[in-house]
């Protein structure tokens, strides 16, 4: 449904420096939310969590055409969180994303169930041949995201 190139190209045009093969499709998960994530999820179902130079961005899908919007109404600078936390959760990981101003929890779907689930179908695409980036990103995108908020010594 959305191009990798086209998170990147809306991404850029905000302003921001997006950082390639490190963009997967999450939803809102259940937990201690801050009110920010709350409203966000209350608008949009579906999400790319894009992984950016300073910041992590969240772009939605519109949820009557599944198509991607422009609008980037969520941004978690790097410098705020505090911490990272991925736990397995059925055929999901859960992103619980500590920061200064409050939690973030996302889920997202596994890699190998990618494409008979939701991320599949936002994340296909077929030009040139089939490609599901959300599949090919989550591995490396959950690895550098559970290495933000680390204080090194």
């Amino acid at each position: 449904m959305a191009r990798e190139e086209k998170v990147w190209e809306y991404a850029t045009e905000a302003g921001y420096a997006p950082l390639e093969d490190r963009c997967i499709i999450v939803k809102g998960a259940a937990g201690e939310l801050s009110e920010k994530i709350v409203r966000f999820f209350e608008l949009y179902d579906v999400a790319v969590l894009q992984m950016c130079e300073n910041e992590i961005i969240l772009l939605p899908f519109d949820p009557n055409w599944a198509t991607l919007e422009r609008d980037i109404s969520l941004v978690v600078p790097y410098s705020e969180i505090e911490s990272v936390k991925l736990v397995d959760d059925l055929l999901n990981v859960i992103i619980d994303i500590e920061t200064s101003g409050g939690g973030v929890r996302l889920t997202t779907q596994q890699k190998g169930l990618s494409d008979v689930r939701l991320s599949g179908m936002y994340a296909s695409q077929y030009a040139g041949g089939y490609k599901n980036w959300h599949a090919e990103n989550v591995d490396a995108t959950l690895k550098a995201l559970s290495e933000l908020g680390r204080k090194t010594l």
